[in-house]
């Protein structure tokens, strides 16, 4: 009887253990799976990308009539008359003059010719230009010229003897200059045809002015380009008078036309997103630095022709498929600095894995962080 219990306990401890070793292995695996998840979790990846926009410039020709944009085209008759001066001078010798002061220290009037000489400690001789007499003890100003033709006579201020007195008296009576004679050489404008060639592209672009701010008005929406046509230029003077100045009449058809901004602006990026290489590039366009010029035009046909340049930058796209989460799934930081540094407009990158130790980005789309951050 004893023996037969002994054996039924024994039999049913095994089942126990058995369940207890299955519970435990249970809470072993959940315990792990849990640890796995938190850390697959905890698993982020930031990606700082760092771009560097290019520069992008365009030059258009947009016809404005009937073929291209909304505008208008007018005519006005406009004259101006303007004053020139010759680049081009002739010198030549002549004859120095100026103002001296005679100084007489002695008791006596002293009368002198005109030509009277006037000579400096260098050398340097002048003559007066008119008679005159110098009272005792006091002075006058007169008029003198060089002897000599030539630049050597444009002395400074200085002090002079007149040797025609006595020598006695030469020191009583004397003659001093406070400013620098002038005219030793004498400079004569000349016209040449590259005078009159300059004056001719002034006198356009003093009509274009002219114009600007005679007829500026402009419709709401519409901006306006000038420029001219049957242009001529009239002077009394021809090319070789010497003179100082010159008049001349300059007379023009000012074209005025008249063009639809935003039809412009719009044609402006169009051409602008041809220039892009494909859906990874965004473009920034410089349409507010627009410049307008004209080009060539047809009156009778009522076309023309407008130079629009402007410039713009081409960086890399925020939403490229180059730069999306996938591209990185599985990569480490090497592999990931190497394929962005591959890709244009990319300057630099940063890496940020966290914890620290995570040695490559997560498959989740949620754990992983892309900053497109642009430098000037």
């Amino acid at each position: 009887m004893t023996s037969y219990r002994k054996e039924t306990n024994g039999q049913a401890d095994q089942p126990v253990r058995f369940y207890k070793y299955v519970a435990l292995t249970f809470l072993v695996l959940t315990i792990v799976l849990l640890g796995i998840i938190i850390f697959m979790s905890s698993k982020r990846a930031t990606i700082t990308v760092i771009t560097r926009s290019n520069a992008l410039e365009v030059n258009e020709a947009i016809m404005v009539g009937e073929e291209g944009v909304k505008g208008e085209i007018k005519t006005e008759d406009i004259e101006l008359t303007v004053d020139f001066k010759p680049t081009e001078v002739k010198e030549e010798q002549s004859i120095a003059s100026g103002w001296v002061t005679l100084y007489n220290k002695s008791n006596n009037n002293q009368p002198l010719v005109a030509t009277t000489r006037l000579l400096t400690s260098e050398g340097v001789l002048f003559r007066l230009k008119d008679r005159v007499n110098v009272p005792a003890g006091g002075e006058i100003e007169v008029e003198v010229y060089a002897d000599q033709s030539g630049i050597a006579s444009e002395i400074g201020p200085s002090q002079f003897t007149i040797p025609g007195l006595r020598t006695d008296l030469q020191k009583l009576i004397y003659a001093v200059s406070k400013e620098s004679m002038k005219g030793g050489i004498k400079k004569t404008g000349v016209l040449s045809v590259d005078d009159w060639s300059r004056a001719q592209q002034e006198m356009q672009e003093k009509l274009k002015v002219f114009g600007k701010e005679k007829f500026s008005t402009t419709t709401e929406g519409y901006a306006v380009v000038y420029g001219l046509t049957d242009f001529e230029m009239t002077s009394e003077a021809k090319v070789g008078d010497e003179l100082e100045s010159f008049k001349a009449t300059g007379k023009a058809k000012l074209v005025l036309i008249y063009y639809d901004i935003e039809e412009v602006k719009k044609k402006l990026k169009e051409e602008l997103n041809k220039r892009l290489i494909g859906e990874d590039e965004l473009i920034s366009s410089g349409d507010n630095n627009m410049t307008v010029s004209l080009g060539n035009f047809d009156l009778e046909n009522s076309k023309a022709e407008l130079i629009v340049y402007c410039n713009g930058l081409v960086s890399l796209s925020p939403e490229s498929p180059q730069i999306g989460k996938e591209m990185f799934f599985g990569k480490n930081k090497d592999e990931v600095r190497r394929y962005l540094l591959s890709l244009d407009h990319v300057q630099g990158v940063e890496i940020k894995f966290s914890p620290a130790w995570m040695r490559t980005v997560p498959h989740v789309h949620d754990h992983v962080t892309v900053v497109v951050k642009n430098v000037e």
